[in-house]
């Protein structure tokens, strides 16, 4: 089985110029690390004209799991047609189309429902003309679709009717052929073009029906008395209901199990034409509701028809973005941590300085080269904590019964009262410590402004100082997934070549949520079984990619603010939103000279508040 396996990797490699993979964790594609920024703002409409290496993928990963119940043949088309997929889509009219259909007062997604097929199609026409042999699987594929889409809105329908008549099914339509041949065989851009001029205004009407019915819709689904997580939402919608006359109050009722689309449609427009009379603001609120309702169903819709190599999340107000990832990341997946040694030959001077530094020697120079940059700043900061953290020093504590020294200042007071309490014994305090969990986005953003040089620094500024006081602390590295670079277990001399390998493992999204759920259970593990006091550090730049964002992502930091305290460090002015998510533990450095100072004001005050309660 693996054989086959290899033989298919290896064909298809030979025959795209490109890495191809199985996988047992699902489908994924990469792009050559170089360019992934670019690669990204491409992908993200910020920059149209772009070389095609920056376009191609470097890698791609086929699931076994869905194609090794079928025949040799069929398995090999499935995955030429998501090859063929990334290879003749542009990724930036994704983002284009969908800024456009915004503007109109349209969900970003109803650009996406028509695209995507087009897309699709645009796709399996050039596989078909390659591999004439494909057509069957085509077919096949596209039966498995309609198998199991359900649908009735008119924005939906009108892109499946593009589809049957491309597969020669359904109503033949001399104008929807004509359109298709200059689709198909127009450049990415013309193609485009062709959309906007020739077909958005029939597909614009069809839009604007498919939002009337999912008004009827939300109504009907608050006759049935779904169940809501959002009781405010679920009140609202009653009291428009009750808003409207009693007869229609009394058709959606007896229609209640039905589809908007199997009420009459007379019935519907008396519905809409009430609506208009109901208070502005619940107008509104309902308009709100339709456009987040109708977002998740043409996402339900779409995803039969996006290509599987690559990870999509939806951002602020429904746009849909794809997540672009180095291909470095995919063929090292295999990995729990990422990180990997070198395995060139090492000499004996590398051996000698890995016994004295726990570096070789090339990677001990680029250590000590960023070392050097903040070197004044640890003595400073080991200076300011050390106050804070006093050494175990024995002393002497008075007013006893009993002891081996007199305490002269109590004597005075207390043999005239008759009271013994006039010695003092030797006493060693209780020394005083803080585990610190430091967290470094390693996201591809942070190439920009040279943010990824400055959180090393930092990570060197905190990881020496901390060492050098002997306390305890953790480092967890994060993009899209969290890696653990030091346990608190681990000596820091053994994981500093893994600083120096962090500059190799940038690349891929931010997910803020995971890395603090993960950081924050592990965290909390160590201080409740050592009964110490705790605190996690995130140095990040930017707005998560993954995971939670905005309010929800807010609420989460908060809850865990009320058990362990998170201070958020951001650098650089591009897209740096921790003031928005840490608020008032946040430090937003718009220099990149301030980051050694701000540094270390920030800590100096968390501990001696942390210590306050020791």
């Amino acid at each position: 089985m693996k054989e086959r396996w290899k033989v298919i990797e290896k064909l298809l490699s030979d025959e795209y110029d490109i890495e191809v993979q199985a996988s047992y964790e699902g489908w994924g594609a990469g792009y050559d690390p170089k360019f992934l920024p670019l690669t990204e703002m491409w992908a993200k409409g910020e920059i149209e004209d772009v070389p095609e290496p920056v376009k191609r993928p470097s890698g791609i990963a086929f699931y076994l799991q869905e194609v090794s119940n079928k025949p040799e043949e069929e398995a090999i088309n499935i995955i030429r047609h998501e090859i063929e997929y990334l290879f003749s889509t542009d990724l930036y009219l994704w983002r284009i189309g969908q800024r456009e259909f915004y503007k109109f007062g349209f969900t970003p997604t109803s650009f996406l429902v028509l695209y995507a097929v087009l897309e699709s199609i645009k796709t399996d026409e050039r596989l078909i003309k390659s591999h004439p042999d494909s057509l069957q699987t085509v077919k096949k594929h596209y039966k498995n679709i309609f198998n199991n889409l359900e649908t009735y809105y008119p924005h939906h329908l009108f892109a499946i009717s593009l589809l049957e008549n491309w597969l020669g099914e359904g109503n033949y339509q001399k104008d929807t052929q004509k359109f298709l041949q200059e689709y198909l065989n127009a450049k990415s851009r013309d193609a485009y073009d062709i959309i906007m001029e020739d077909l958005f205004g029939r597909y614009m009407s069809h839009i604007e029906k498919a939002q009337d019915i999912n008004y009827v819709d939300l109504l009907l689904e608050e006759a049935r008395g779904k169940t809501r997580v959002d009781a405010h939402r679920g009140r609202i919608m009653t009291d428009l209901l009750k808003k409207l006359p009693e007869h229609l109050q009394e058709i959606i009722v007896q229609n209640k199990d039905k589809r908007a689309v199997d009420i009459s449609e007379a019935d519907r427009k008396e519905i809409l034409k009430s609506l208009k009379a109901v208070p502005d603001w619940m107008r509104d609120y309902l308009k709100q509701m339709s456009y987040i309702n109708l977002i998740e169903r043409d996402v339900e819709f779409i995803r039969h028809f996006l290509p599987k190599t690559l990870e999509v999340d939806i951002e602020h107000r429904g746009f849909l973005s794809f997540i672009i990832k180095g291909w470095e990341e995919q063929s090292s997946s295999s990995s729990q941590s990422g990180f990997g040694r070198s395995k060139r030959e090492k000499t004996e001077e590398d051996r000698l300085y890995e016994k004295a530094y726990g570096l070789g020697k090339e990677d001990f120079m680029v250590y000590k080269r960023m070392l050097s940059d903040i070197l004044p700043h640890i003595d400073a900061l080991k200076r300011k904590l050390v106050k804070l953290m006093p050494q175990e020093e024995e002393g002497w504590t008075g007013k006893h019964f009993y002891g081996r020294r007199i305490d002269t200042k109590s004597l005075s007071v207390e043999a005239p009262l008759g009271r013994g309490k006039i010695y003092m014994r030797r006493h060693i305090p209780v020394r005083k410590e803080l585990a610190f969990k430091l967290l470094i986005d390693i996201s591809t953003s942070m190439k920009r402004e040279d943010k990824i040089q400055n959180a090393i620094k930092a990570l060197l500024l905190f990881s020496e100082v901390i060492e050098s006081l002997k306390m305890s602390f953790s480092i967890d590295v994060f993009s899209d997934r969290v890696f653990r670079l030091k346990a608190f277990s681990e000596d820091y001399k053994s994981v500093k070549w893994k600083i120096v390998e962090l500059f190799n493992l940038l690349g891929g999204g931010t997910n803020l949520e995971k890395a603090l759920i993960y950081s924050y259970e592990d965290l909390q593990t160590f201080c409740l079984k050592n009964h110490i006091r705790g605190c996690i550090v995130v140095f990040s730049d930017g707005e998560p990619t993954r995971g939670l964002k905005g309010q929800e992502l807010k609420s989460l930091i908060a809850q865990i603010k009320a058990r362990i305290p998170i201070i958020g460090i951001g650098v650089g002015t591009e897209r740096n939103y921790t003031d928005y998510y840490f608020e008032k533990s946040a430090i937003r450095i718009r220099s990149i000279s301030e980051l050694p100072t701000a540094f270390t004001r920030i800590i100096e005050n968390q501990a001696r508040r942390l210590l306050s309660f020791q």
